[in-house]
């Protein structure tokens, strides 16, 4: 089980995650590095379909989120790591039971997003330097939620 490591302290990551894309890749977040698996057919096509919603280049990593029930959660966060691109969006397609994003900025009020099955979430920057965001506990959700998450990440250097 992945863990995530917050204020000196390390958690259990409350839902599941995997990772898809380019050869070589790896994300980290919260001391979790997670390498890429390579893509497969239905992974391809929605990837094509993700990056419809960006201006130039290419998404070459997918993160899925897998929330097995309400009782799974994200806590209020910013996709702000170096390994990703600052300047690209973050496209979410939701699957199966709908879950609420919530955003939260100082000084606004919240905003609450229904994830509908099959929807588009799509974050464009500055989203990430100006608001957290949230998958909340809503235990009155029996079903799952897979979470498909593009974005680009920057390829490693090899060091000679």
């Amino acid at each position: 089980m992945a863990t995530v490591f917050i204020f000196n302290k390390r958690y259990s990551v409350p839902r599941k995650v995997s990772a898809y894309g380019d050869k070589n890749l790896t994300y980290t977040f919260s001391g979790n590095t997670l390498p890429t698996k390579p893509l497969i057919p239905i992974l391809t096509k929605i990837l094509n379909e993700a990056n419809k919603f960006l201006k130039e280049g290419s998404f070459n990593y997918v993160l899925i989120n897998r929330y097995k029930d309400g009782y799974d959660k994200i806590e209020s966060h910013k996709d702000n790591e170096k390994d990703m691109d600052p300047d690209s969006a973050i496209v979410t397609f939701p699957f199966g039971a709908e879950r609420t994003m919530i955003f939260k900025r100082p000084n606004f009020d919240s905003v609450k997003i229904p994830l509908k099955n099959g929807s588009v979430l799509v974050m464009n920057p500055p989203t990430n330097e100006v608001s957290f965001h949230e998958i909340p506990r809503e235990k009155n959700i029996k079903d799952v939620c897979i979470s498909l998450t593009f974005r680009k990440i920057y390829q490693k250097k090899s060091e000679c």
